[in-house]
């Protein structure tokens, strides 16, 4: 098959951990043609041809317009469109499908374009993107869900929650997340973890770090109410200085911040750890989410306590709070339980992208190829866009940020150029010329 995948998650992200990603590196694996379209640009191209990664920039788009976009704005799209989309992901003879990961109207333009070429549409759900907006998010909308869950043949979700918000669609399948074991059991990894501060008991958190997605009352609580533990944050943390700082937020003597690492030597840091947190807000957002990291902290054979999230309650050695004080009593019963390392690795077998990969490919062989005449997607502005200070807000903050990281950039190749200058005067001169 031809499986195009159109995802708002830039392909080097995590280190590759997320979900279209993975399922992405899977199917190429199996022989299937791959292009994996990312909204978010990752930082480093990628050079594989199987898959192929491609931007929406390559795609024709331009910055500024996929900024307005993002923020549900008016913008212009490329002309030629369909031309360059051929030129990419060129059909042939085998079976197309397109996987569209987000209902972000320039994606849309993408889905509709590679459904007139003879592409099966499916929309694999990552999150619930009603909720999105109370989160400050401001690039998707109804409109555009409404239309790619109207117009796709198999509709794919993550979690509970999700599958029963599309259950009046015909075709709702549930596939949860997965892991990748190999980065959390490789033995040759020896990089040292010995600097992280150990108390009674050594806590540890991974991943981005944002304020929905921290319970930041109750971290305050409990690191407050044992300053005998120590606590671990490892991963990015205020990327966005209109957002609030976390790192302020839960300054205390007993909590570290670490920066990201590479996901090849997340075990390594983990064996310093008792348990591992997962101190998520219950929110509708959260409760429509599959946390990733619970299944690479049990990768590690550790612990987790999180807090009372209904789609964790048949996962092992998950042990969810109800609240703060709550909180405490399960890490303190956490750290005291033994691993049975046969039956955890029994049940990690079963929950591996390998198995996700199948699961997918059984609801794709399901479909019946048809080819059918969509309507056209929505595009341009939002409605009621152009009304909302909020979103105005936070679109000029993003230009400001653009303009920065370009004053930046030239400033470093400025000084680049003078520092190879003067190197090269040097070698000149010690050389006698």
């Amino acid at each position: 098959m031809n499986i195009v995948f159109i995802s708002p998650i830039a392909w080097d992200n995590s280190g590759g951990a997320h979900r279209p990603v993975q399922f992405a590196q899977e199917l190429a694996a199996r022989k299937h043609s791959v292009t994996y379209i990312e909204i978010e640009k990752s930082r480093a191209r990628a050079s594989a041809n199987n898959p192929r990664v491609v931007t929406l920039e390559d795609l024709g788009w331009d910055e500024l317009n996929l900024v307005r976009a993002w923020y549900g704005f008016d913008y212009t799209s490329p002309a030629d469109l369909d031309a360059r989309l051929r030129q990419f992901t060129p059909l042939g003879n085998a079976r197309g499908i397109a996987i569209c990961c987000a209902p972000f109207r320039p994606a849309l333009q993408v889905a509709h374009a590679l459904a007139a070429q003879g592409y099966t549409l499916v929309y694999d759900v990552l999150d619930d993107i009603s909720e999105m907006r109370a989160l400050g998010s401001y690039c998707y909308d109804e409109l555009a869900e409404n239309y790619l869950a109207q117009h796709s043949e198999l509709i794919v979700t993550l979690s509970p929650r999700l599958r029963e918000k599309f259950s009046k669609y015909k075709n709702v399948k549930l596939i949860r997340d997965g892991v990748d074991l190999a980065p959390f059991q490789n033995d040759s990894i020896t990089q040292n973890a010995d600097s992280l501060e150990r108390g009674e008991l050594t806590l540890g958190f991974w991943g981005t770090m944002w304020d929905y997605n921290l319970d930041v009352p109750l971290i305050q609580f409990i690191t407050r109410a044992r300053p005998q533990w120590q606590f671990h944050f490892i991963g990015a943390y205020d990327l966005d200085p209109a957002r609030p700082l976390l790192s302020q937020a839960l300054a205390a003597p007993n909590v570290h911040f670490h920066s990201s690492i590479a996901r090849e030597t997340l075990a390594h840091y983990a064996r310093s750890f008792d348990v591992c947190l997962l101190p998520t807000p219950v929110t509708p957002f959260n409760l429509a989410r599959d946390p990733l990291k619970v299944y690479e902290y049990l990768a590690c054979h550790k612990p987790v306590v999180a807090t009372n999230l209904e789609q964790l309650a048949d996962m092992p050695y998950v042990y969810r709070a109800c609240d703060a004080q709550d909180f405490l009593f399960q890490i303190e019963q956490a750290a005291r339980v033994e691993i049975e390392s046969i039956a955890l690795n029994a049940y990690l077998a079963e929950q591996t992208w390998v198995k996700r990969t199948n699961q997918l490919l059984n609801a794709l062989d399901e479909l019946t190829p048809s080819t059918r005449t969509l309507p056209p997607a929505p595009h341009g502005a939002m409605p009621n866009a152009a009304k909302e200070l909020d979103r105005w807000q936070a679109y000029a903050q993003h230009l400001e940020r653009l303009a920065h990281d370009r004053e930046i950039h030239v400033r470093d190749l400025e000084n680049a150029l003078a520092q190879s200058s003067v190197a090269n005067k040097l070698k000149r001169v010690l050389s006698g010329q």
